[in-house]
């Protein structure tokens, strides 16, 4: 019975001696920064308790955060702080950041620190890419970027340039503070035979620290040459010859025809070849040596259509 008394009094003297972690805050709202500005937040780390505290840890959960602790263990009352440098560059929009704390309080033996900003840049595109997806080699498609203010000032822009792309024209107006962009690609002016790119543009401003953003313009044309069926599905019983019709449209009506065929499946053949016209009716066949099994392939089809000199088809065979 003594024994217990002992135990349960050293125990009650183990609990009223115990350190104590309280801080004067555990958030701090950086508010509206630009990318280019490091901040740095203080956290005020006091003992309340009446034995030691040592703080055995500080845990940012990022490379942006860097801390920096005064003491790393505290007398009953003494005081220390913890500052947190945040380096936004590369950010953008909401953050929200924490730092975990780890000591020997018996009841906090771990405490988040948190902390946030809106990273706004002096300029901020509505979009960092725009695609021309299936547009017209007969036409002109276009597309806008909005450049918002983010530091009161007017956006002003010196110049666009997109090196090497002769089929890209820019122009741009200003709408209060904000510029908006309007980039215009011209199928006419592809040069023959290409059907798709990545284009970079150089867009300049006046601005001394954000003098120049890129924008990365993606495009594809319309294939100027259309398939039905756009892929060509066998399924049968293996040992017999299949054979499927596949149409070709030059979509603007003009002739062509086909000059080579590079299938990928070994005596896969396509019959019709001696054909010209708008409209080619052609008959892929699919070899009776092929085994039972799941076969994906491709037929590529060389034609005299400056526009689309390659075609390229999937081919599947599912055969028993």
């Amino acid at each position: 019975m003594l024994r217990r008394l002992l135990l349960a009094f050293a125990a009650a003297t183990l609990m009223a001696q115990a350190p104590v972690i309280t801080f004067d805050k555990t958030h701090h709202d950086f508010g509206r920064i630009t990318p280019d500005r490091k901040v740095a937040a203080k956290y005020r780390v006091t003992n309340t308790g009446n034995a030691y505290l040592n703080l055995t840890q500080v845990r940012p959960s990022c490379g942006c955060t860097y801390t920096m602790l005064g003491k790393w263990s505290l007398a009953p009352g003494e005081a220390t702080e913890i500052e947190a440098q945040f380096d936004p560059k590369g950010l953008k929009g909401g953050v929200r950041k924490s730092i975990e704390v780890v000591c020997n309080d018996p009841k906090t033996p771990t405490i988040s620190l948190t902390l946030e900003a809106d990273v706004v840049q002096e300029i901020m595109p509505s979009v960092e890419s725009v695609y021309f997806h299936q547009a017209l080699k007969s036409a002109t498609t276009r597309s806008q970027v909005r450049y918002s203010s983010g530091n009161g000032e007017p956006v002003q822009v010196v110049d666009v340039k997109a090196p090497g792309a002769p089929f890209l024209t820019f122009s741009y107006r200003s709408e209060g503070k904000d510029l908006v962009l309007e980039v215009a690609f011209d199928g006419r002016k592809v040069p023959a035979g290409l059907l798709r790119g990545v284009e970079t543009a150089a867009v300049r401003f006046t601005n001394p620290r954000m003098s120049q953003v890129p924008l990365n313009i993606q495009w594809d044309l319309k294939p100027s040459i259309q398939a039905s069926p756009v892929e060509l599905v066998f399924q049968d019983v293996a040992g017999k010859e299949l054979r499927q019709k596949l149409t070709l449209k030059q979509a603007e009506g003009r002739s062509f025809r086909i000059t080579g065929t590079h299938p990928s499946f070994p005596g896969m053949r396509v019959e019709g070849l001696d054909q010209k016209g708008a409209t080619l009716e052609l008959m892929v066949v699919f070899p009776a040596t092929a085994k039972a099994g799941r076969y994906s392939e491709v037929l590529s089809l060389n034609t005299d259509d400056p526009d689309q000199p390659e075609l390229t088809l999937r081919v599947v065979a599912l055969l028993k």
